[in-house]
């Protein structure tokens, strides 16, 4: 079985947000199970390739904006792997790429569009190479429209996975005109563009033979209203081709060096180690931590802030790592500047994996208060460092948390009910017996990738053989 997964970023090369992480490590688990697993991404100056190889292995000329536009493959392998990454470079249009991600601006639309019409140039260059292709959220979500206009029933089986549904890419409506389709002859594009923009996330999810998301309560709560939104009714018309796969954690990039046998001895060390080096005072409260990309619509930020004054006056410590929203950065920062929490209270503005791992293993608790949550990453990461978890009760934060026995979970979208499971947590912090056990609990859950990318080869064979 060959597969081209197509996506924006995959880490190490260009991590921009969880999605690298995912792509960085899901092909190379498809791969101990025989897969064999390529992955297309922009070549943006940004990519790490300092310690690759990388060489040359095509040109592509790829018809775009009324012209012909070059278009080089570059080879390298995924590090640690023998998967190919096909880097795709192209001064014009990637030059501005990889610095940033969700900017959902035109420029950023026409980028990625741009890149699926160079995907598909790719697959018929190497025509009858790939079985399936493995489309990633919205940057992704044209290529299979542009491979239905192409190569038609001789196209491979394809499959479009939605990462966020909050993030869609709506391009303008002169972008169809770009891509080379004539008016009237694509009905969902016809139907895409009556509303004043294109959506490149409609066009994945209503164009590919199968759908999938990744935890299987977010598979059900985008059919819905409240999470689904405008794309509810689509979701819905999709539900026989729809099913969510929980993401794994690639457990190399989250080194660790205590276990179930030393754990104790071991997590107190980098705890002082981690208020030393923040500034705390060194002591024995707990540490309540939060490290995220700092976006309002999302990872609740504002029943977390609401909430912090809650954590230390009862007597703990609260730090928090993260960049995005600036207004949210300046907020963070002056609640830190209060003077009757100097020493309980950390806040770096600031991307860095090191001081995230740091963080994850030198914390009592962490939190994951998001308003929606697709899959998340964070909560398995902090439970892999013997870190429980406090988090609301949706998407795969609810696939991933049990509560009162891997982490503590919450209803309601409010720092009331956020405060009362962080009494829960402080007491049981208390409870050294019952605190142990939890640990041992998060510690002995495994989250690798090992299961999910079984999931992934059932269900490539079954969209392979349906297009049979």
């Amino acid at each position: 079985m060959k597969i081209l997964l197509v996506a924006s970023e995959v880490a190490p090369i260009v991590k921009i947000g969880g999605l690298g992480d995912v792509i960085g490590s899901l092909p190379k688990a498809l791969e101990k199970l025989g897969v064999n697993a390529d992955v297309a991404v922009p070549y943006y100056p940004k990519a790490k390739t300092e310690n690759l190889k990388v060489y040359k292995a095509m040109e592509l000329e790829v018809p775009f904006d009324n012209k012909s536009n070059t278009v080089e493959i570059h080879k390298t392998k995924l590090p640690g792997s023998d998967v190919d990454v096909l880097l795709f470079k192209n001064q014009e249009y990637f030059a501005l790429g990889g610095k940033s991600a969700f900017l959902n601006n035109p420029s950023e639309t026409e980028m990625f569009s741009f890149f699926s019409r160079a995907v598909v140039e790719y697959i018929k260059a190497e025509y009858n190479t790939y079985d399936l292709i493995h489309c990633h959220d919205w940057h992704t979500g044209l290529v299979n429209q542009i491979l239905r206009e192409e190569l038609h029933e001789e196209r491979p089986a394809t499959i479009f996975t939605v990462h966020n549904l909050f993030y869609q890419g709506k391009a303008e409506v002169e972008l169809v005109k770009e891509l080379g389709f004539s008016p009237g002859t694509h009905p969902l594009i016809d139907f895409d563009i009556q509303d004043g923009d294109l959506n490149l996330l409609f066009q994945g999810i209503t164009t590919a033979d199968f759908v999938n998301t990744v935890s299987e309560s977010y598979a059900e709560e985008i059919k819905t209203k409240t999470f689904g939104k405008d794309l509810a009714e689509t979701l819905q018309a999709r539900q026989d081709k729809l099913k969510g796969i929980l993401n794994g954690i690639d457990y190399s990039f989250f080194p660790r060096d205590f276990d179930e046998s030393n754990w104790k001895e071991k997590k107190v060390e980098h705890k002082k180690k981690l208020q030393k080096d923040l500034g705390l005072d060194v002591c024995d409260k707990p540490i309540f931590s939060f490290v995220s990309r700092l976006d309002p619509g999302q990872k609740g930020l504002d029943i977390l802030f609401v909430s912090i004054d809650h954590i230390l006056e009862k007597g703990g410590q609260f730090v928090l790592l993260g960049t995005g929203d600036k207004k949210w950065e300046k907020k963070f920062e002056k609640l830190a500047k209060k003077k009757k929490y100097k020493g309980d209270i950390a806040i770096k503005i600031e991307f860095s994996v090191d001081l995230a791992n740091q963080i994850y293993c030198g914390s009592d608790f962490f939190f994951v208060p998001s308003l929606y949550e697709p899959c998340g990453l964070t909560q398995m990461i902090s439970m892999h460092y013997g870190t429980p978890p406090i988090v609301r009760n949706v998407g795969g934060l609810k696939d991933t948390v049990v509560d009162n026995e891997t982490g503590f979970t919450f209803e309601k979208y409010s720092s009331l009910d956020l405060n009362k499971a962080i009494s829960r947590a402080f007491k049981l912090y208390e409870d050294k017996e019952g605190f142990d056990k939890m640990v041992e609990n998060v510690l002995a859950k495994d989250f690798s990738w090992d299961i999910s990318a079984k999931k992934y080869v059932d269900l490539y064979e079954e969209v392979i053989d349906s297009r049979k």
